[in-house]
């Protein structure tokens, strides 16, 4: 018989509970991303982002991608671009404005489920992990100005790893 230790076992436990707690709470805390996106758009009185549930499964399949074949980049594991990926899923990458064509736009992060992130303090919830993620994108000039942009639909996807570490993606177009 094999014996298995109390802290091996309990250690196990918390791990299953927590992983499962972020990979449970991913679709509450993209309508969180998806909302705090929208507050900030709001506060610069431009119109709020559309929902396309089109854009929202690309976005959780690159989120997706990113944890099932470790990477993170807006180029995935088939060397796909924002714009390819849509097109691969014969979804619309591109919108007119006046006489140019505008490409999907994609903003991503990671950001950990953890007690100490910089500049986020805890994560530990779907609303400060959302809180974190969005005011990341903000603090970087060229994500917020996707957020920003001239575009009308935004998706969202965000997946947890075992490490406990959220790997979202926002697309715009």
């Amino acid at each position: 018989m094999i014996k298995i230790s109390k802290t091996l076992c309990t250690t196990f436990f918390l791990f299953l509970i927590f992983s499962a707690f972020g990979q449970q709470d991913q679709e509450i805390i993209a309508q969180l991303i998806f909302k705090k996106t929208n507050q900030l758009r709001q506060a610069k009185g431009l119109v709020p982002f559309k929902k396309l549930d089109s854009l929202d499964q690309i976005a959780q399949y690159h989120s997706d991608n990113m944890v099932q074949k470790k990477f993170y980049s807006h180029t995935d594991h088939e060397g796909l671009s924002p714009v390819e990926r849509a097109e691969k899923f014969n979804i619309q990458a591109w919108r007119r404005i006046g006489n140019r064509f505008v490409g999907i736009a994609e903003n991503i992060a990671q950001v950990p489920w953890f007690e100490n992130v910089t500049k986020c303090g805890d994560t530990r919830s779907n609303e400060a992990i959302a809180e974190c993620l969005v005011q990341g994108w903000k603090s970087s000039p060229p994500h917020y100005k996707n957020i920003l942009g001239d575009y009308v639909y935004l998706g969202v996807g965000i997946r947890f790893n075992t490490d406990l570490m959220g790997f979202a993606t926002q697309n715009f177009r």
